[in-house]
């Protein structure tokens, strides 16, 4: 009951659509925020990603010592979680946006 009142103060009106375009339109602000926040991640994993790709190649071509050959097969593990993250990462990107992009279209056809 506080939200509608306080989107009645909001929108200087008592008028549901009103509330509602308003309401939509903070969702929508808020999601954008993180969907960023979301990207900003996925680029910092990705990173991450490409410099432990670097270390384990460079690990491969030192390859003849017992210790190196433990420490590329930890790191490819690794790799390969953080590759899992970064993919579902992406893809609440994506769901986020497309979440976005549905409630920006619904707000312009109100």
């Amino acid at each position: 009951m506080a939200c509608i009142e306080e989107l009645e103060k909001t929108t200087k009106s008592k008028n549901i659509e009103d509330q509602m375009l308003i309401l939509m339109r903070r969702q929508v602000e808020t999601e954008l925020k993180l969907e960023k926040k979301f990207r900003e991640l996925c680029e910092e994993v990705s990173n991450d990603f490409k410099e432990r790709k670097d270390v384990v190649e460079e690990l491969e071509r030192l390859s003849g010592n017992h210790i190196v050959k433990e420490t590329t097969r930890l790191l490819r593990r690794g790799q390969k979680r953080d590759l899992d993250k970064m993919t579902r990462l992406q893809i609440m990107v994506n769901e986020s946006h497309l979440g976005v992009r549905e409630k920006r279209t619904f707000v312009s056809n109100i």
